[in-house]
């Protein structure tokens, strides 16, 4: 089920530590962590962040929508009308467009 130590030991009341010992003795491994996703608009490639070409596209969509008067609600519904991913690959909500725009707005002034 993708549990964490804590997760396990808080399940059954074992220590984190022995609950990390057992799953050690038993070969469990976690799978390397991954770190988090680059922000909508940015993509790693070679370790380093750059320009997203597609999500640049859908960002410069929102600002345009944004301009001609939509509420930041409006535009997501929008792009989840129009089937477009978020960057995880689920809905589009309100406050992640405040988010988007926020900071493209901070980077243009």
């Amino acid at each position: 089920m993708d549990f964490s130590s804590y997760q396990i030991a808080e399940i059954s009341g074992w220590s984190k530590t022995s609950v990390a010992d057992a799953l050690r003795n038993l070969g469990i491994f976690k799978e390397e962590r991954k770190g988090p996703l680059p922000r909508y608009g940015k993509r790693l490639e070679g370790g380093k962040l750059i320009p997203h070409l597609g999500e640049q596209k859908v960002i410069n969509k929102m600002l345009s929508l944004r301009n001609k008067g939509l509420s930041y609600e409006a535009i997501a519904s929008e792009l989840n009308k129009k089937k477009i991913p978020s960057k995880n690959g689920g809905q589009w909500h309100k406050s992640t467009i405040i988010e988007i725009l926020k900071r493209k707005l901070n980077k243009e002034a």
